[in-house]
């Protein structure tokens, strides 16, 4: 069928005109009627006839805000959904992912999202749900023009022809202005912030042997690094813990990695919980990073300085997800490793400038040391993937910033096939079972003073 422009109101028009001429009715009226009717059409068609398909998912996202903010946050959304509701009750505490029902801590709304519609799933890129339109076009696997109509429709009752009024205009504005303000920490979150991570910083100092942290260590195979541990890592003996079961807080020792920014000063504190006997401490997440008080973009642990060797003019430094799969990849292969702290940390990694390598360089080795992983429910393998972004990105940036250089820029991804009853193996499980002998390349074991 042929759709007429102006979507289906102006089709059913144009069927009402066709229908007219047929009838027997006098020439003079059916042409009266013929301009009124050709008049309705044109009002409803033109905006139509002037919008290109992105201008109609912008017109019909404004209205979803403009609703939105009348009734006060992606709340009243979610929590009519049965998928959503258990997230909207328990934020923000993890909830089974609402997607496909699977796991117990897969997906999560903040506070504050249940304004603005964000949402952190594990499994999916931290960007990727950035509105409550982009949650709901996953859930309902539509596109975001469909989703937005079926929210109208279904949640409000709206004439999806309705255009956008003054009324709905200012009701936009004030939902982008509240947003906003939730990106955006004021002064005294800021300090607030800065205070915790002083504190935890004043109580750390260097992880000793027979610590907790260092037993920790040992457990996982790391051993030869113990006595050359970079300064950015530490241990704390009192860390506290908030058991939401429990409904208190508990101590644990732990392990403290300084995150830096990208340009190379600290922003926050990423903590990993242990027992007495250098165990993950037996808690829901065992590892958790403090709230920064600033974008952590492009940030990362940056345990080593990367390698310069002036004599062949080659600078080396690798990067990988986890602090434990960096310290193995330093452990087995002798070579600076960093450590990004998750997938999407991982993709985002940046080189702070005063830490590239000099104009002159002949060799520049970039090893991107990846997780491992079993696809999710959507075919997506978040640890692989989040290498190959990284990859592409910085082949692009150095080579432009070096083009006479010679770039070997790789990403290795463990041999072994992935447990029966995991759900990935990475470098710290290659380092256990096979030591160095699993890792693709070596430096002398002499050149781990170097670092």
């Amino acid at each position: 069928m042929l759709r007429a422009p102006g979507g289906p109101r102006a089709l059913f028009l144009k069927f009402c005109v066709v229908g007219f001429s047929l009838s027997s009715a006098p020439q003079k009226a059916l042409r009266n009627s013929q301009c009124q009717i050709r008049e309705i059409i044109m009002t409803y068609a033109s905006p139509a006839l002037r919008r290109n398909p992105q201008e109609v998912s912008e017109h019909f996202i404004k209205l979803v805000h403009a609703r939105i903010a009348e009734v006060s946050g992606w709340k009243y959304i979610f929590e009519r959904i049965p998928a959503f509701k258990d997230a909207c009750a328990k934020a923000p505490s993890q909830v089974p992912c609402p997607f496909t029902g699977a796991g117990k801590s897969k997906f999560r709304f903040r506070q504050k999202d249940l304004y603005t519609g964000c949402a952190i799933h594990n499994d999916f890129p931290v960007n990727e749900f950035c509105d409550g339109i982009d949650v709901l076009a996953k859930y309902y696997e539509l596109s975001k023009t469909q989703t937005c109509k079926k929210i109208l429709s279904d949640f409000f009752g709206m004439d999806l022809h309705a255009p956008l009024t003054d009324a709905d205009i200012e009701n936009e504005r004030r939902y982008k202005s509240a947003v906003r303000a939730t990106e955006t920490l004021d002064r005294e979150e800021v300090a607030k912030r800065m205070r915790k991570l002083d504190v935890m910083y004043h109580y750390t100092g260097e992880i000793k042997p027979n610590t907790p942290v260092a037993l920790y260590l040992r457990n996982r195979g790391i051993s030869r690094l113990l006595s050359h541990l970079p300064k950015d890592l530490g241990f704390n003996n009192r860390i506290y813990y908030w058991d939401k079961d429990k409904q208190k807080s508990i101590i644990y020792p732990g392990m403290i990695a300084i995150y830096r920014d990208t340009r190379g000063r600290p922003l926050t504190i990423h903590r990993t919980y242990v027992d007495k006997n250098g165990d993950k401490a037996p808690v829901e997440n065992p590892k958790l990073m403090m709230k920064p008080p600033a974008d952590m973009t492009g940030g990362s642990i940056q345990l080593f300085d990367p390698h310069y060797d002036s004599g062949s003019s080659t600078w080396t430094l690798g990067v990988a997800e986890g602090i434990e799969n960096a310290l193995s990849v330093v452990e087995a292969t002798s070579t600076p490793c960093w450590a990004a702290s998750s997938a999407w940390c991982l993709e985002n990694v940046t080189v702070p400038d005063f830490l590239l390598p000099p104009p002159d360089v002949k060799s520049i080795n970039f090893y991107i040391w990846a997780d491992k992983d079993i696809a999710n429910s959507q075919g997506t393998r978040a640890g692989i993937e989040a290498a190959q972004r990284l990859q592409s990105r910085m082949v692009e940036f150095l080579a432009k910033r070096y083009p006479a250089s010679k770039l070997t820029i790789e990403v290795f991804e463990p041999a072994q096939d992935i447990p029966d009853g995991k759900k990935g193996i990475d470098w710290n499980d290659v380092l256990q079972l096979t030591g160095q002998d699993g890792f693709p390349i070596h430096w002398a074991p002499e050149c781990l003073n170097q670092l």
